[in-house]
């Protein structure tokens, strides 16, 4: 068994690296659907949302290292 969650944790572990990434990712998708969909504006906004959350992320991350 702990073969097992051993085994689920790396998975997991290769599609979230940073909690605070996918957290933030998945907010974003949420306002996204709940508040921008019915102003049609969705997919431009999506597009500058993830690569701002992305840009932020790389930006901590090369802070933390240096």
């Amino acid at each position: 068994m702990r073969a097992l969650l051993a085994i689920w944790r790396e998975c997991v572990g290769l599609f979230v690296d940073d909690g605070r990434l996918v957290a933030c990712v998945l907010l974003w998708l949420a306002a996204c659907w709940i508040l921008l969909r019915p102003l049609g504006w969705s997919p431009i906004l999506l597009a500058v949302g993830l690569a701002a959350i992305l840009a932020e992320n790389v930006l901590r991350r090369a802070a933390e290292r240096s």
